[in-house]
């Protein structure tokens, strides 16, 4: 695979030990920061392919495989959630992949899976720049339930911006999250 993209963070891709966000990106997101499987290149690229648009749910076994080797040491979650996608797209594939993915990763880490959000519109962010991913995304989830003290990982298949994965973390910080923490299987 890929080479791994955990010490940076996420949003300004300056060194950061073991992926956290950086004090200065701190401002502007609640996510703790986002453990990387690898970049999204080569074998990994082909792995979220496959499990995106080919229909191969097998791949969510390699995608978590890959997703936990980019884990922090001693990351503390008590709870597995997924990124959740349209109404629209999960009838058109049959399954979101980012819960096939995170539905693995929790029994790899021995921890509950749970569906905490859900998705209120269709955006697809695809080939879109950081300011209009940002701002399309903007209210796009809503918390399934309260999380009073919980910590939250939320796994999604690729991070490009990292707008996703920050309104995730701000509707799940929203609804009482103590700490959340994103994974991702490749980071373009």
């Amino acid at each position: 695979m890929a080479f791994s993209r955990r010490n940076t963070c996420f949003r300004c891709n300056l060194a950061s030990p073991a992926g956290g966000t950086c004090g200065s990106c701190r401002a502007f997101t609640p996510l703790a920061g986002v453990a990387v499987g690898a970049h999204y290149a080569g074998s990994a690229k082909e792995l979220v392919l496959a499990l995106k648009f080919q229909r191969l749910r097998a791949a969510a076994r390699a995608a978590a495989l890959l997703v936990a080797q980019g884990l922090p040491e001693g990351l503390a979650a008590d709870v597995v959630t997924a990124v959740p996608i349209s109404a629209s797209r999960y009838r058109e594939r049959g399954y979101n992949q980012a819960e096939l993915v995170a539905r693995q990763l929790a029994h790899r880490l021995g921890l509950p899976y749970s569906a905490l959000l859900g998705r209120t519109n269709s955006v697809h962010q695809l080939g879109l720049d950081r300011q209009t991913r940002l701002e399309q995304i903007k209210g796009a989830f809503y918390p399934v339930r309260r999380l009073e003290g919980r910590r939250v990982l939320v796994v999604d298949d690729v991070l490009t911006t990292g707008a996703t994965l920050s309104e995730c973390a701000q509707t799940l910080a929203a609804a009482g999250a103590e700490s959340v923490w994103g994974a991702v299987v490749a980071k373009h």
